[in-house]
């Protein structure tokens, strides 16, 4: 059994947390899978609250769906979250009341990548809402990226919408062309000028933003331009993150592609990164799982 705080634990929740999805999944102390559950956004340094809302409906709807009667309070929960590597958004986080018999929390990118390669050493990449890369070796976590849209997120979801939003700005300036992704987004809004746009996006968030980033893919999908140059840039930050990343281990460890938009970008990406893509062994859940394992007695 998982132990801790002089409570032992039959059950143990996985937890997925990023800026758009809240995964979670249940497992008895031998690692059978009893149940999953989904909820919304859990990123701790946007909106902590909110964050934790999502873990229990997550954990709660794994519950529903498992064949145990169980309650949060009987569960330690092992917990992988955006924004757990910025040291004071995860105070705050762990500050707030919990109704888990324990809870371990990391950031979702390092309960990745432990999935991903199974323990092993790796390096992992997430491309979602937002981005960020580490590179897991010999015990240890090196992270590069992750800092949110106001000054990161290269790549993201969120900077492709962002980054679309300026495109059109542009354009309505006569700057950039006003093509097929200026004539989605202005269609989408259901603007005709600059300022009505601005007032529009005005209180976005990495979420909103996000939003808008399958414009640009289906705009590029059609021939347009435009959303192709913004997918190159993102491409061409990719490539450049993976390269660092190897240049960190001082050797081309595999990496793990992820996110909403791995997909996407993976023919924009330098051969020397693509081709030490890997499949994930595991998910981030199961990533999270196996840390809180071995770093607890059982």
């Amino acid at each position: 059994m998982i132990s801790g705080n002089e409570v032992s634990q039959e059950f143990v929740i996985g937890i997925d947390g990023g800026g758009t999805y809240c995964r979670a999944m249940l497992q008895d102390i031998n690692g059978n899978i009893l149940g999953t559950g989904e909820a919304g956004p859990a990123n701790i340094m946007s909106n902590a609250t909110q964050a934790l809302t999502s873990i229990i409906q997550a954990s709660e709807h794994a519950i529903v769906k498992s064949t145990v009667n169980v309650a949060l309070s009987d569960i330690a929960v092992a917990a992988g979250l955006a924004g757990a590597n910025i040291p004071q958004a995860k105070s705050a986080f762990l500050s707030l009341p919990m109704p888990f018999a324990r809870l371990e929390v990391m950031s979702d990118l390092h309960a990745a990548c432990l999935g991903a390669h199974n323990g092993q050493d790796g390096a992992m990449i997430i491309c979602g809402t937002g981005s960020a890369g580490t590179v897991y070796q010999k015990g240890r976590f090196a992270d590069k990226g992750g800092y949110g849209l106001n000054v990161g997120d290269n790549a993201s979801a969120a900077w492709l919408g962002q980054s679309a939003i300026r495109h059109t700005l542009l354009a309505f300036d006569n700057i950039e062309s006003r093509g097929l992704l200026f004539k989605r987004l202005t269609s989408h809004f259901d603007v005709t000028d600059p300022q009505t746009l601005i007032q529009e996006v005005s209180q976005f968030t990495a979420e909103s933003y996000g939003q808008l980033a399958p414009i640009v893919v289906e705009s590029f999908s059609q021939g347009c331009e435009s959303a192709k140059k913004l997918l190159e840039q993102g491409g061409d930050y990719l490539s450049k993150l993976g390269k660092a990343l190897h240049r960190e281990a001082g050797q081309a460890l595999p990496i793990c592609f992820v996110g909403g938009l791995s997909n996407v970008y993976r023919p924009f990406l330098s051969s020397d990164v693509s081709s030490v893509l890997c499949d994930a062994a595991k998910p981030a859940q199961q990533g999270a799982i196996d840390f809180l394992k071995q770093t607890n007695s059982l």
